[in-house]
């Protein structure tokens, strides 16, 4: 049935209303014309209905039915009947930053569990976000799709009161792309006091492009759709012809950018002021209460796409850049030396080298300031695919988190069906997903016995699989090569910078 009318800063909605769980779907928090800073959508006095999710934002795969001007919509997930203000979980999809959408995480079955809001959000994807063209004539072309995750969260913020949601325990979320928006967006001048704690899924190893790449890639695209004299006209070129630029740019560049993703949120100085981990370092953040995870197989997926994903070259490229081809044969021999019966050494010392470390790090640098934080690794491997096959890979978390127990939800916008889960699956995704909602609402994961918070020197790491337990992260034979290593590589840096 409908829901009765709830008012916005935009004008009132009316959802649908079942089984005591209330759904606003495709709720327009901003509007924006290509290349263009989001807006407030045009206000309206009649109830709008949004009881189906909004338009794609144009990606590949989806140019047809996407909207470019009306794609900035969020889905809201509130409990009815609930006599007090509910925690809010703001979630911020993946896709490498050109593919997903808020509708592919129905978060109805969280925010029941909760009780807690839920919400998911859109944000315009590949070259209309993340092309930064402010340098070639488009002044407003700059972290667009940061600025338009600032525009949901500050529509939140401003409304969710009328959802029954708390404006002031809201906690940023997401994975992958979207845990790397996290981070970015944490750190913004403009989102504090919007939020009061953060979880990170599966964030890639460099969360943060530099200016430089980013103008390089814009000069790439202008030169492949040859505006070089007027390049205001790529505001106006068909969205086929653009995506396809920008995926030959993307082919010929690969092996040029650290993170092994073309696009991403830009260390612009302006939109994004300052590297996110100086941040986190500086203390500033360290009453946000903070939850990095990854899967322990990170790297299987993109070592099995076809050709392999370039971020595989890009990782090994840099560590034997920074260890040297012998640190390099050191670390592969240790990791054949040490790996588990299902375990791939390259793919482990990877994963590693551009997951798992950098979140150690992130975490490390957190605590050290004074922040709360917990660090965990998803090891269970999921009776659905690709993790059937490729084992607890990127995603693995993901699926689990997002199910409807006892089943996998569908990703309509990935084309990934959903399905029945084993015994072991419910268990260890419903431990997964209490831990989350005790974050959400309480700000700590566990109570402490079970899951103590990352500090230093034990550095405790929360490894969700049958059975959860906590091992820590700086024991065994190969965490001790890594810190030789690296203390080796910090001991030339100085002799270097002294000289």
């Amino acid at each position: 049935m409908l829901t009765n009318a709830v008012s916005t800063t935009s004008g009132p909605i009316v959802g649908a209303e079942r089984n005591g769980m209330r759904a606003f779907k495709g709720v327009p928090f901003a509007t924006a014309r290509r290349f263009a800073k989001a807006i407030a959508p045009r206000a309206w006095t009649e109830p709008r209905h949004c009881m189906d999710y909004g338009a794609y934002a144009p990606q590949p795969g989806h140019l047809e039915q996407a909207d470019e001007e009306s794609c900035l919509s969020l889905n809201i997930w509130t409990p009815a009947g609930v006599d007090r203000p509910l925690p809010v979980m703001f979630f911020i999809h993946g896709g490498a930053f050109v593919t997903g959408g808020g509708a592919d995480y129905d978060g109805s079955v969280l925010a029941a569990r909760g009780p807690v809001v839920v919400v998911t959000t859109n944000y315009r994807l590949g070259p209309l976000g993340f092309l930064q063209l402010h340098r070639h004539g488009l002044d407003a072309a700059n972290n667009l799709a940061i600025t338009d995750a600032l525009a949901a969260l500050d529509w939140v913020h401003a409304n969710i009161a009328n959802f029954g949601g708390d404006p002031d325990v809201i906690t940023l979320s997401g994975q992958s792309a979207g845990a790397s928006m996290v981070i970015a967006l944490a750190t913004l001048p403009e989102a504090r006091g919007k939020f009061i704690r953060a979880l990170a899924l599966s964030a890639p190893g460099r969360t943060i492009m530099t200016a430089d790449h980013a103008d390089e890639v814009a000069q790439r695209v202008l030169d492949e759709l040859e505006p070089a004299r007027n390049p205001g006209a790529i505001a106006a070129v068909p969205l086929p012809k653009l995506f396809a630029a920008v995926e030959r740019v993307g082919r010929m560049i690969a092996d040029e950018t650290a993170s092994g993703t073309v696009f991403g949120p830009v260390l612009d100085g302006t939109v994004i002021p300052r590297e996110p981990r100086d941040v986190f370092a500086g203390g500033s953040l360290r009453d946000i209460p903070l939850w990095l995870g990854s899967c322990r197989d990170e790297m299987v997926m993109f070592l099995k796409s076809t050709p392999p994903a370039a971020m595989i070259r890009t990782t090994e490229r840099q560590v034997r850049a920074a260890f040297g081809d012998a640190g390099w044969g050191r670390l592969l021999s240790y990791y054949r030396a040490t790996a588990c019966a299902d375990e791939d050494p390259y793919e482990a010392l990877l994963s590693d080298a551009f997951w798992h470390r950098p979140m150690a790090d992130l975490a490390r640098l957190h605590a050290a300031a004074g922040g709360a934080v917990w660090l965990s690794r998803f090891d269970h491997r999921p009776a659905l695919e690709p993790f059937l096959s490729q084992g607890p890979t990127h995603g693995a978390d993901n699926a689990c988190l997002w199910a409807h127990l006892p089943n996998f939800i569908d990703r309509p916008i990935l084309k990934r069906k959903g399905g029945p889960m084993t015994p072991a699956d419910i268990d260890v995704a419903a431990r997964f997903q209490t831990s989350l909602l005790r974050f959400v609402t309480s700000g700590v994961p566990d109570v402490a016995e079970a899951w103590p918070r990352f500090e230093l020197p034990q550095e405790p790491l929360a490894i969700f699989g049958q059975p959860f337990h906590i091992a820590p992260l700086n024991e065994g034979v190969r965490s001790r090569l890594w810190a030789e290593l690296s203390a080796s590589d910090n001991d030339k840096r100085k002799i270097r910078e002294a000289g």
